[in-house]
């Protein structure tokens, strides 16, 4: 489908994040101890393994993803995760633990924000983004197609990978540091919004 096929208005549908050093620190094969993990309490950005190595949310990762829930802007764009790390049983855990507030203020778990578009399995990252496309255009038929989406990743093969399905990735190697959102989110407007 081509990039004009489709009206994606001034925002991406669909949002996709990869785990590992993009949301979080460190990566799942860095950590020794793994599940169960449980929560810091002093910190909700912080979840603690079985070997107290802490697992920390990178940046500005609360803000925006508190931002997507909340702000009635971000009503129409869908979340998802796209990973390969090596423990998806650790990392969908650490999904469950990490606690968000919903547009009425109740707590939810981070896992609940993506719904069933979980991507976290060892395969290619392209293949990964089919399937959420797939699952998106499912309840949402005005989603179908790849320019619709963002996609923010640390690795540089990824975003190599996922770009050539026409998907707009922001390259992050050190994860969603305050201002990366922006950037991405600029980077997909440049190249939608000014085919149209």
């Amino acid at each position: 489908m081509s990039k004009n096929s489709c009206d994606t208005g001034d925002r991406p549908r669909v949002i996709v994040f990869d785990l590992d050093g993009t949301l979080w620190d460190p990566e799942m094969y860095q950590l020794s101890g793994g599940a169960p993990f449980r929560p810091d309490e002093k910190n909700p950005d912080v979840a603690i393994d079985r070997i107290n190595t802490k697992v920390s949310l990178i940046g500005e990762t609360r803000n925006v993803l508190q931002d997507l829930i909340v702000n009635p802007k971000w009503k129409d764009t869908y979340l998802a995760i796209s990973s390969t790390c090596d423990m998806p049983e650790w990392a969908e855990s650490l999904l469950d633990l990490y606690k968000f507030k919903d547009t009425k203020g109740k707590m939810m778990p981070m896992v609940s924000l993506f719904s069933d578009r979980r991507e976290i399995y060892y395969a290619g990252k392209d293949d990964q983004h089919k399937r959420i496309l797939m699952k998106v255009r499912q309840i949402d038929k005005s989603v179908n197609d790849f320019s619709q989406m963002l996609f923010f990743d640390n690795q540089r093969n990824n975003v190599s990978t996922v770009s050539k399905l026409g998907v707009t990735c922001y390259y992050c190697p050190q994860g969603l540091v305050p201002g990366t959102f922006q950037k991405g989110l600029e980077l997909w407007q440049k190249n939608n919004l000014a085919s149209l």
